[in-house]
This record gives C-alpha cells, sequence and structure tokens, in this order.
C-alpha cells in the first residue's frame, strides 16, 4: 500500500445522489493531497436506514487492520472548501481520535479524524460492542452511533478537539474548512429540506416492506446486519484496491 492516508464517504439510500457535489469536493481535497479516497454507495438500499451510520465505524477499523496510518470519516452532506490544509497538520503526538463540537458543545461524529494504533482501534471496537446498549441521557443524541461517541469519549486521554472550522455544523458566517449541512441554519434549502424528509419515509417504508418479506418466506438468516452491511459495502466498493472509486 503505497499511500497511507484514506479518505472516505458512506452515501446510500439515495444520499450518494442528493450530495454529490459535497462528495465532489470530498474527492477534490483527496486528489490535491494525494489520499486515496473511497465512497460508499452501494448497497444502494440497505434495511438499516439512518442505522446504516454505524457503518462509519466498522470500516474505518477495518481500514486500521489494513495499514493505512490515518483515516478521515467525512459524513456524505460536509463540503470540503480548497482552503482546507492538509490532515498532517492536525495531528498531535499521543493523540489517535480527531473531533469536532457542534453547538450543543458535544462531539459531532459528521468527520472524524484517526491515528492509527492499538488504543484507537480497541475503542472502536468498544463503541461497536456497545451499540445495542443505552447511553446516558446526557450524551444521548436521539439515534445513530453519535452519542456512544459522545460517552465513550469522556475521560478519554487520546481524543483531541478540533477547531469546529473542520466541522461546522452551525455557523454561517464562519470562515470553515468542512462545512456540514446537517442540520440547522446551514440546512436552509428548501428543496434539500424536503428531499431528505421524503428519502427518510421512503427509506422507513421500504425497511418495513423488506423485512415482512424476510418473515413471510422465512429469508432472515439472522446474521448481524451491521457485519452483513460492512461485508458487502467493502466488497462491492472494492475498498481496498489501488483505484480510486469513481
Amino acid at each position: 500500500m503505497q499511500n497511507k492516508t484514506l479518505i472516505f464517504s458512506i452515501a446510500l439510500n439515495g444520499y450518494q445522489w442528493l450530495y454529490r457535489d459535497c462528495i465532489s469536493s470530498q474527492r477534490a481535497y483527496a486528489k490535491h493531497y494525494g489520499y486515496e479516497y473511497r465512497v460508499i454507495c452501494r448497497p444502494y438500499f440497505t434495511s438499516m436506514g439512518v442505522e446504516c451510520c454505524w457503518l462509519k465505524l466498522t470500516v474505518m477499523l477495518e481500514a486500521l487492520k489494513a495499514g493505512y496510518n490515518t483515516v478521515l470519516f467525512v459524513d456524505a452532506d460536509a463540503y470540503i472548501k480548497t482552503s482546507a490544509y492538509q490532515l498532517e497538520s492536525l495531528l498531535r503526538p499521543n493523540k489517535y481520535l480527531y473531533l469536532a463540537k457542534s453547538y450543543s458543545g458535544r462531539f459531532n461524529s459528521g468527520v472524524i479524524l484517526v491515528k492509527n494504533h492499538y488504543k484507537i482501534q480497541q475503542w472502536l471496537v468498544d463503541v461497536i460492542s456497545a451499540r445495542h446498549l443505552s447511553v446516558l441521557p446526557e450524551h444521548d443524541v436521539g439515534w445513530g452511533e453519535n452519542g456512544h461517541i459522545i460517552e465513550h469519549t469522556q475521560n478519554c486521554q487520546f481524543v483531541c478537539t478540533l477547531n469546529r472550522r473542520w466541522n461546522n455544523t452551525y455557523d454561517i458566517h464562519l470562515s470553515d474548512y468542512i462545512r456540514h449541512f446537517s442540520f440547522g441554519p446551514l440546512r436552509q434549502n428548501f428543496f434539500l429540506n424536503l428531499s431528505h424528509k421524503l428519502l427518510g419515509r421512503g427509506t422507513r417504508i421500504l425497511t418495513i416492506l423488506q423485512e415482512y418479506a424476510q418473515t413471510l418466506y422465512l429469508l432472515n438468516d439472522h446474521q448481524d446486519p451491521l457485519i452483513k452491511l460492512t461485508k458487502s459495502a467493502l466488497h462491492t466498493t472494492d475498498f481496498f484496491s489501488k483505484t480510486d472509486d469513481t
């Protein structure tokens, strides 16, 4: 493996089309600095719905195991500007996990930078293993993996807080490097909000139909859906090939 830095994103259930401009900006940033870039957009539909966000952690763990020194995950709805510096400028001694905080003062997992070390690999294993457990109310965000990440970074000695310019989720006036259109004032576009609602409802309906079909025709193989999705995503994306995903 010649290049030891990987940037990847996940865009399933229609988000690969909705945020194609953001994905293009991520690819351009990676190309500018010579990083590898992958975007997982298959399978096109997953019955995990919004909970497929856990895929970022399992894929990140696999990337570290594969030997990448530095891995950056960026949500599909995050636009990387050409003014963004190299990732190496962010790295600090004995720090292996880098996150920025949102308006709530808690870490936002839409941008995650990690430096390979056995401690961060074990941390990822611990978070993934705890995904079926509830988190404390003060860490809960309602769904997904973000609450678990907040909880597992409490008293974590190797986490480093990034300047919010690297994951701007709310300040329209900030001179940022990564503008994350996750919610709030940065996502005031009517078409964008409507598309989110339609995709969300469509995903829920398709999930219910698929689960019903599996029950009716006894197609449920009882395999952990996250592990199954991870294997499928890595295979269909040819994730660890040396040629950029296009």
